[in-house]
């Protein structure tokens, strides 16, 4: 992967912006330090299967190279939430230490994207967004390829979750809610709202539950 900075820049990027909004601690740089080679193998796994053009170089084989610019807000955000998910899933979640880091990081990612992605919620191992403002992702089931943009919204309802297939994107001000099945390569039209209701496969979804407007997608 290639970086545009030198790696210690981008942890102590991290460990400054925790630290500034919130408070220090020793745990922060043990932590962070510890799970960074995990992080970044993540990081690096995710972005190789985006076609995003701030998500790749040239490089001197002339060949398509991860790159990592942690001044581009989409990337840091992808980053914290990375960060903060590989801390919660190989720490003991017990340990109050951990939990805190999370927990700061998390609210590091808020401050600098206005997006909501808990660390908690799991996202599959590749996916993307694109100015994610305003959007929050719930503890739904989520497949490969998935993607987002502003506004979006994937929640309960009735303490039920979607399940989403995968290649599924959510244009901007679109939600899923509740009890939804979403099947692969499907769009969610912008504004749209499917709420306890199944999607098949190769769809385009306009309209809002349940008055949905469901259209062939043929696209590949």
């Amino acid at each position: 992967m290639i970086y545009r900075f030198p790696l210690r820049n981008v942890k102590d990027m991290l460990l400054n912006q925790i630290g500034n909004n919130f408070f220090k601690s020793i745990d922060d740089e043990m932590l962070v330090t510890k799970h960074l080679p995990k992080v970044l193998e993540r990081f690096e796994e995710c972005i190789s299967k985006t076609d995003n053009k701030y998500y790749y170089k040239i490089n001197d084989k002339g060949e398509r190279e991860a790159y990592f610019d942690p001044l581009h807000t989409c990337q840091w955000l992808l980053f914290l939430y990375l960060t903060a998910n590989t801390i919660y899933k190989y720490e003991d979640e017990k340990v109050e230490a951990a939990r805190v880091v999370c927990d700061k990081i998390y609210g590091q990612s808020k401050t600098v994207s206005g997006c909501d992605l808990y660390y908690e919620v799991e996202m599959p191992k590749y996916f993307t967004f694109d100015h994610p403002t305003g959007s929050f992702m719930g503890r739904a089931k989520y497949g490969n390829y998935f993607s987002f943009t502003q506004g979006c919204a994937v929640g309960n309802f009735n303490e039920i979750y979607p399940v989403i297939g995968e290649h599924v994107r959510m244009l901007s001000g679109s939600k899923i809610l509740g009890n939804s099945h979403i099947g692969d390569n499907v769009i969610i039209s912008p504004g749209a709202m499917v709420k306890d209701e199944d999607v098949p496969s190769n769809s385009i979804v306009s309209g809002k539950s349940p008055n949905l407007i469901i259209k062939k997608n043929d696209e590949e």
